[in-house]
């Protein structure tokens, strides 16, 4: 699968990427089900993968990660702290759990307007120390809503944006309209910072707002990525892939659109 820059990073990320959020289930055999559906995507040249602590995925992620090239594995990961003590925490139970030495790409989650952001600045602290240590590659933020979007690319110290974004305008908290978002992650990247996508299929809501099993019907999903693959300014996706053959569907699009 090919892969590009992941803004000014240096990380070289595959055009689709796992968001491992839909993969969690305390099933019975669940941390064999998602290790499968990982080594699965990386034999289909997916490199990147997304997680965060409640997720509850990381003991999936560790072990896959034996099975990969790590240097070529971009993993991400995100902490809801607002301390740098908390945020710390967050950092060293990620690379305890998934037994790494560091992690790619660590992310303020789910900051949705310039006050939150603000209230968050001992967590960036926390973020900028593990840095300076080695634990961690880089800084990123996630937000659904479109103002903190359209703010984020003014701040240097933020290096990725995980955006929330859909061809039905959905999952962005009611905000802004689609062509907002659209045209601040166009200036997130134009300002050097990597760019990827989540809720590419809404959580199965594209067309249906009481789909429960958050999943969309074949014929769906090419259009769904169509639209986000026209996007120059995407460097990634992550659609919600529950299995391997939800995987190995959406790399078959993305092979031949992204």
């Amino acid at each position: 699968m090919r892969r590009v820059a992941l803004g000014n990073t240096g990380l070289m990320v595959s055009r689709l990427g796992i968001g491992t959020d839909i993969l969690r289930g305390d099933e019975p055999g669940a941390i064999e089900r998602e290790t499968e559906v990982l080594l699965c995507a990386w034999g289909l040249g997916i490199n990147l993968i997304d997680t965060d602590r409640w997720y509850r995925t990381y003991p999936a992620i560790a072990q896959a990660l034996p099975h990969m090239v790590r240097d070529e594995v971009v993993l991400i990961t995100k902490t809801y702290e607002k301390t740098a003590e908390g945020t710390l925490n967050d950092v060293c139970y990620a690379l305890d759990t998934m037994k790494c030495d560091y992690v790619d790409v660590f992310l303020l989650h789910a900051v949705d307007n310039v006050e939150h952001y603000q209230s968050v600045a001992g967590a960036l602290e926390g973020l900028q120390e593990a840095k300076s240590k080695g634990w961690i590659r880089h800084i990123g933020l996630s937000a659904h809503e479109v103002p903190m979007v359209q703010a984020v690319s003014a701040y240097a110290e933020i290096e990725v944006v995980l955006a929330a974004l859909n061809a039905a305008g959905k999952s962005m908290r009611k905000s802004g309209t689609r062509e907002e978002m659209e045209q601040a992650l166009e200036r997130c990247q134009a300002a050097g910072q990597g760019v990827y996508i989540m809720k590419p299929f809404a959580r199965g809501r594209l067309h249906d707002d009481e789909n429960k099993n958050e999943e969309l019907l074949p014929e769906q999903v090419e259009p769904a990525l169509a639209y986000l693959y026209n996007l120059p300014y995407i460097h990634a996706t992550i659609p919600g892939m529950r299995t391997v053959q939800h995987v190995r569907q959406c790399a078959e699009i993305v092979e031949r659109i992204g």
